[in-house]
């Protein structure tokens, strides 16, 4: 029996080691949400479920961000687990007295914020890696209550024989010792979440600068532009605001934007959507250009257009735009589909890359882009990117912080 109870021991032991290092990066991506650690990140692309969950406000507690307390419990659970280990087997019970409301009240705040993910549709792989966990401590904490209700000791039993042992006078200065501990572990998650916290809250702009922006944003007129709607598309299609993008998307400037787009799709995550039209700054498509800047950009257009009629563009488009410094020199160098062979490399076979390849360069894809271009001439395109929202048109890129305060008022947010 006593073996049995260590091996739980080791087992939760690891897990919450486990769940100290996921609940630590996800503490440290709750201030940097688009950091990026690869397949250990929260997410990738311009709906990062860490910001989605950060801007719902129910990534908090009392200011204390969910992740902070997850790697309190976690830690809690590591010493708490260690010191039962070295006590013997006569303090096995009490860790699991410790433990069982801990991971129960861990299991009702995952089921909220599971929901929560669902509702957003945006899966965040380390929070679901950290349910995973708790879900194996508390199923280890079930099949251990059921060893020790075998062995005659029910809840009752054990919670009066914790009760029994942390009120005797001898063990006084063991509950104070354990009570600093769990205040300085508390005290080092906060110190921890200031110190990620640095660096991480954006300079807001002076309420004059906005004020200003705001007044030069209503002084542009509404321009009458009636563009059909295309597959290049992001966000809820029935979206109360449309913005409308005129991008190349070998642009530096546009893949700047892009960054800027990270921030508003969460931000106003079912309430805009933004549609794409191509307006390469390539004169071999395009008459409109003023010349060419980036060449072979028309190629790089047609790739997307490609993407789009196969259901693929959102995902194309954040491997591009998430990748774009990697590949600069190769896109300068007009290696232009430098995008596609390395999106599909080891996703599907050689033929359905063939297959697109062949797609993107067909004569119904080139007609969409002419199409594109005409409609971009027609608006008066000159730059990229250049934006419309509800009928303004914006060239350039604004700071993200007023952008993000325009589009708050047109959807007449308080």
């Amino acid at each position: 029996m006593v073996q049995i109870m260590k091996r739980f021991i080791v087992i939760i032991l690891a897990l919450s080691a486990a769940g100290v290092a996921v609940s630590t990066v996800l503490l440290y991506q709750h201030y940097h949400p688009f950091a990026d650690f690869g397949m250990f990140s929260c997410g990738r692309g311009l709906v990062n479920p860490c910001a989605v969950l950060r801007l719902s406000g129910w990534d908090t507690v009392s200011g204390l961000p969910i992740a902070g307390l997850g790697v309190f419990a976690y830690l809690l659970a590591v010493i708490a687990s260690s010191a039962a280990l070295i006590s013997g087997e006569a303090r096995y019970p009490h860790l699991f007295a410790v433990l069982l409301p801990v991971f129960v009240a861990s299991i009702a705040g995952d089921v909220v914020l599971g929901a929560i993910l669902i509702h957003t549709g945006v899966p965040c792989r380390l929070c679901i890696a950290t349910y995973a966990v708790n879900i194996l401590i508390c199923a280890s904490l079930f099949v251990w209550y059921r060893d020790l209700k075998r062995d005659g000791q029910d809840l009752k039993t054990v919670y009066r024989t914790l009760i029994s042992f942390l009120s005797s006078p001898g063990n006084r200065l063991m509950v104070m010792s354990s009570s600093l501990v769990m205040f300085f572990i508390f005290l080092f998650i906060i110190s921890l979440s200031a110190i990620m916290s640095a660096g991480s809250i954006r300079p807001e702009s002076s309420e004059n600068r906005m004020n200003q922006f705001e007044n030069y944003f209503n002084s542009l007129p509404e321009e009458r532009i009636s563009l059909p709607e295309g597959a290049m598309s992001l966000g809820d299609p029935n979206a109360e605001m449309r913005i409308i993008v005129f991008t190349d998307f070998l642009c530096t400037a546009c893949n700047r934007f892009y960054e800027i787009e990270k921030t508003l799709m969460p931000r106003f995550w079912g309430r805009i959507r933004i549609d794409y039209y191509n307006f390469p700054l390539d004169s071999v498509c395009n008459p409109h250009a003023p010349r060419t800047v980036y060449p072979n950009s028309c190629v790089a257009a047609q790739a997307f257009i490609a993407a789009a009629r196969r259901g693929i563009f959102r995902e194309f488009l954040e491997y591009h735009n998430e990748n774009f410094r990697e590949y600069r020199e190769r896109l300068q160098r007009g290696d232009v589909l430098v995008t596609v062979k390395e999106y599909f490399s080891g996703r599907l076979s050689a033929g359905e890359y063939e297959r697109f390849l062949k797609e993107t360069l067909s004569e119904k894809v080139k007609l969409s882009l002419y199409k594109d271009v005409e409609l971009a001439g027609g608006a008066g395109i000159r730059a990229v990117p250049t934006l419309f929202i509800n009928g303004r048109r914006l060239e350039g890129i604004p700071d993200a912080d007023l952008l993000e305060f325009v589009l708050s008022r047109e959807l007449h947010e308080e």
